[in-house]
């Protein structure tokens, strides 16, 4: 897995863990890319993840633990508190902390010894709300 896909999957784990929303595009801040979480979900791992917690409603963590293991032999440990977090892909050296502070996602890849930041910029539900058809409305100008 790419690295610009195992952040968009870690981002989109973490988001929708503490905000119970799906981010539908992530907009890398560290090499201006757009990233589209449609393309990402064509990872077995991301896919069954999302729909296992389809309708997953966000509590406020705090100290709290989760393991997640896929069909695709790919599993990670979550910690949360708040909206700070730690991801371990298990079998791996691969760790990340994290911290969702308003439309901002702040990750840390201890592996590469990197900060990223990835601002989310749609959420899919708020994409399906923009969905709705616009009424034309035509106004007459006055003639006085």
């Amino acid at each position: 897995m790419d690295l610009n896909t195992q952040h968009a999957c870690i981002t989109f784990i973490a988001s929708r863990l503490i905000t119970g929303k799906s981010p539908a595009f992530l907009y890398n801040l560290r090499n201006s890319g757009e990233i589209e979480i449609a393309a990402v979900l064509d990872t077995d791992f991301l896919r069954e993840f999302n729909e296992k917690h389809r309708d997953y409603v966000p509590g406020y963590a705090s100290d709290c633990s989760y393991h997640y293991s896929s069909g695709s032999c790919f599993s990670i440990d979550i910690f949360i508190n708040k909206k700070t977090f730690v991801v371990h892909i298990n079998d791996t050296d691969a760790y990340f902390i994290g911290n969702i502070w308003n439309d901002t996602i702040y990750l840390y890849d201890y592996n590469k010894s990197t900060p990223f930041r990835y601002r989310i910029v749609t959420f899919n539900e708020d994409s399906k709300k923009a969905e709705k058809p616009k009424v034309n409305v035509a106004y007459e100008d006055d003639e006085d």
